[in-house]
């Protein structure tokens, strides 16, 4: 009997570590990111020139008139420095910008930045962001103001643009995550789209982009067009990012299982674009809080470790995984995870615990299930590759079990 006993406690052990295995091989395999962005500022240095020292990110900046372009803390959405903007002139042309060439993106481009108006005294038709060639622009249109995405199209480069409802103007002293991007470059079927703070707002479809001059091998962020130099005020812009593939936008909290009180989480970057995964441009430190209800965090899959108030993803990766265990009475709580460079995400979980209930046993520290249905898109994580090896172990166990005996009668 007591053999008997000393074999089930083995055979739980190694079924435990062995789950705890593959849940750790699940969780800590990313599937390698997208390339290096073709180009980012986040303005830290407080600089913007390659010349200047500590050096920049920007190769000019060219300013006409009386406008002035600096990296300045008040135009910081996130971090020490933002690129301020001040339109004093009320000419129509060029104003300021900060350019930037880089290898030419043949196929596809995606742009975002954040960005904000202030001390806006008149309105105006303003152009704040170009990419030439193919001149696939970020515009404000004076009505109302609204945004507006605006590209040419064909051999014959006719204007062709899409603006944002009416009811939503443009407000100033508010943040906006701006993203736009193109996909087609060099085909007779181009495609462009228009987020705001990750929504769709706008998209252009059926574009002639076949001659040679749509790519991009050139980005201006400022004031680089206004069609009717009547814009006065400033305008702050800060973590500029573009890359050939689609860019995390925002963060998501998705639940994962429950077992026994202690919920796992998935805390992950995604992009605007379709919503798929997307890969840490650095490390991303999340902060976690609870917005409804009460409760707490950890790393550990049965909550026994100590709480914890954040998770970081690494850069290159995308996602990974936290456990919560609630601790109100009705088990109700509503989660969030932020971060200042990214839209916060929000979720509803019920918890099964009550307060003060221990953490769960030993066969509750999993997880003991897998997700092979995980996708291989960028930044997400890699598990049927990998079953081979990870079962090698599982099928020696069963190799090496007793055979069963059958007992005459």
């Amino acid at each position: 009997m007591l053999l008997h006993f000393a074999s089930m406690l083995a055979g739980r052990a190694t079924r435990k570590m062995l789950g705890t295995v593959l849940g750790g091989f699940m969780l800590l395999l990313p599937v390698p990111g997208a390339a290096e962005d073709w180009f980012s500022d986040d303005f830290e240095t407080g600089t913007l020139r390659s010349s200047d020292s500590p050096p920049g990110r920007w190769d000019e900046t060219p300013v006409s008139s009386s406008n002035t372009l600096v990296s300045d803390a008040a135009a910081a959405h996130r971090g020490l420095f933002g690129l301020l903007l001040t339109d004093r002139s009320s000419t129509t042309a060029f104003q300021a910008s900060a350019d930037v060439a880089r290898p030419a993106l043949t196929s596809s481009f995606f742009f975002r930045t954040w960005l904000r108006l202030r001390s806006v005294s008149t309105s105006g038709d303003v152009v704040l962001v170009q990419a030439l060639p193919a001149l696939v622009e970020l515009r404000i249109a004076r009505q109302d103001p609204v945004w507006e995405l605006a590209v040419r199209n064909g051999s014959g480069r006719q204007y062709v643009s899409r603006r944002t409802p009416t009811t939503e103007p443009v407000q100033e002293d508010r943040w906006y995550l701006v993203e736009f991007g193109a996909r087609g470059l060099g085909s007779p079927a181009g495609q462009a789209w228009l987020w705001l703070d990750g929504i769709e707002v706008g998209s252009l479809s059926g574009l002639d982009w076949q001659d040679e001059a749509y790519q991009l091998e050139q980005l201006r962020v400022g004031e680089p067009w206004t069609d009717t130099g009547s814009f006065v005020g400033s305008i702050d812009v800060d973590d500029v990012r573009v890359s050939a593939s689609p860019m995390a936008s925002r963060l998501e909290l998705r639940l994962q299982e429950a077992r026994s009180g202690c919920i796992a989480v998935a805390v992950s970057l995604r992009a605007s674009s379709e919503g798929a995964l997307a890969p840490a441009p650095y490390e991303v430190p999340v902060t976690l809080g609870i917005l409804q209800g009460s409760g707490s965090f950890h790393t550990n899959a049965g909550c026994k470790d100590a709480a914890v108030g954040a998770v970081r993803l690494p850069a290159g990766t995308s996602e990974q995984r936290v456990y919560f265990r609630s601790s109100g009475a009705g088990g109700l709580a509503t989660l969030r995870a932020s971060h200042p460079d990214f839209l916060p995400a929000t979720l509803t979980v019920e918890g099964t615990g009550s307060p003060g209930e221990p953490p769960d046993g030993d066969e509750a520290a999993g997880p003991w299930t897998m997700d092979l249905g995980c996708s291989a898109a960028t930044g997400g994580f890699a598990m049927l590759p990998m079953l081979p090896m990870l079962l090698g172990p599982w099928v020696l166990w069963r190799r090496r079990l007793p055979p069963r005996t059958t007992k005459p009668r």
